[in-house]
């Protein structure tokens, strides 16, 4: 787990090194996809502003590295959800919103498992992060952003997982803003179309809205920072996005009555996906947000540290059980995480193969994982 930590260190360097600028956000859409591109380690316009960056040896280290960790990542997850994806979720169920909570910086599974949606929508107690400038970097900077970049998909590649309790360490670090530049390059990486970046925030009202040069919205500060990314797809001109909320989840967040609440509860027909979530949902505080997500959700992907079994209503979800589960893993910051023996019944007795390693399966020393599929039978 070294290896997440190291991301997390260097992100926030790279975050320190990137300030923010106005400038920036005046940008043509080839500069935001170009800057992807750099940021992941692959070829960028010759004509543009970041090919000159990108003829350095510790640019080719980079490069090179990346290359051999993204192979990593197709190879040992995104080869193999693709077809147990195809095999068991129908493409209707792959539009409209996706929701992610708890998502650390974690676009990869998002995407692979649902690779149609039109809105991306991932809430994590992580701040949101600056607009990269590389441009404006010393070759010491450069050299230290580019290596945090590559201890975050070495995380991915090796253990499809982002370290938790990493994380919230490294956020004593003033400067760390480590979730753009992460989504960036699996964006790059995954082969699609940064068109835009776009500080946002979350107004009283409850709706997302740009921030100007000062951070605000109309004069006031956000209840909540975050960014949104537009990308198109291969074969496509479909504008779609991808918004990140630096958000901590509380029980009462569905309360249509606070800021955060009312932008819930303007999201409706989701698909949803849960891993590696600290039982957040287990705690008896957070059982209404987890039946507020239930009841707004068509498709629910998640690990056995998602919403618990016993809240899903049988007659309104047909489920699913692959891998295997028996017991929760325990974690250092939750030595005694709750048992389900309702779903390892249900495991024992229906479990499917899963052919990927997902959640906190990873950390099992037997390397097993499990998942759970829920599909509304009724789509809202």
């Amino acid at each position: 787990m070294r290896h997440a930590v190291l991301c997390l260190t260097l992100l926030g360097a790279l975050a320190a090194a990137f300030p923010p600028s106005a400038r920036a956000e005046q940008q043509p859409a080839a500069y935001w996809n170009d800057l992807a591109r750099y940021l992941a380690g692959m070829p960028v316009d010759a004509g543009g502003p970041f090919h000159k960056l990108t003829l350095t040896d510790q640019y080719r280290e980079h490069r090179t590295k990346m290359d051999g960790y993204w192979e990593r990542v197709e190879k040992e997850n995104v080869a193999h959800i693709i077809p147990w994806r195809n095999a068991h979720i129908q493409p209707v169920f792959n539009r409209g919103t996706v929701f992610y909570p708890l998502c650390g910086g974690d676009f990869v599974n998002m995407y692979t498992f649902y690779p149609e949606a039109t809105r991306y929508i991932m809430v994590s107690a992580e701040p949101a992060g600056k607009i990269p400038e590389p441009l404006r970097l010393t070759d010491s900077q450069a050299a230290s952003g580019l290596r945090s970049i590559r201890g975050c998909i070495w995380s991915i590649a090796s253990v499809n997982y982002f370290v938790t309790k990493a994380m919230r360490y490294e956020m004593k670090n003033p400067y760390l803003g480590v979730t753009l530049p992460v989504y960036l390059v699996f964006a790059a990486r995954l082969n699609l179309k940064v068109t835009g970046i776009q500080p946002v925030g979350l107004g009283k009202d409850g709706t997302i809205a740009a921030l100007d040069a000062r951070g605000t919205i109309a004069g006031e500060r956000p209840v909540v920072e975050g960014n949104r990314i537009t990308f198109t797809a291969p074969g496509s001109r479909t504008q779609r996005e991808i918004i990140y909320l630096g958000m901590r989840l509380a029980g009462n967040s569905a309360d249509p009555n606070t800021p955060q609440g009312k932008f819930l509860n303007s999201l409706s027909g989701l698909n949803v996906l849960i891993k590696s979530a600290i039982y957040l949902f287990h705690r008896e505080p957070f059982r209404d947000l987890a039946a507020f997500i239930l009841g707004r959700t068509n498709v629910l992907i998640q690990d056995d540290s998602g919403i618990p079994y016993r809240y899903m209503d049988r007659n309104a979800f047909a489920i699913s059980f692959y891998g295997s589960f028996d017991t929760p893993v325990r974690l250092v910051e939750i030595p005694q995480p709750p048992g389900q023996p309702d779903l390892a019944k249900e495991f024992k007795e229906k479990s499917q193969p899963l052919p990927f390693r997902f959640g906190y399966g990873v950390l099992r020393r037997d390397k097993t994982s499990n998942l759970l599929l829920a599909v509304r039978k009724r789509a809202r």
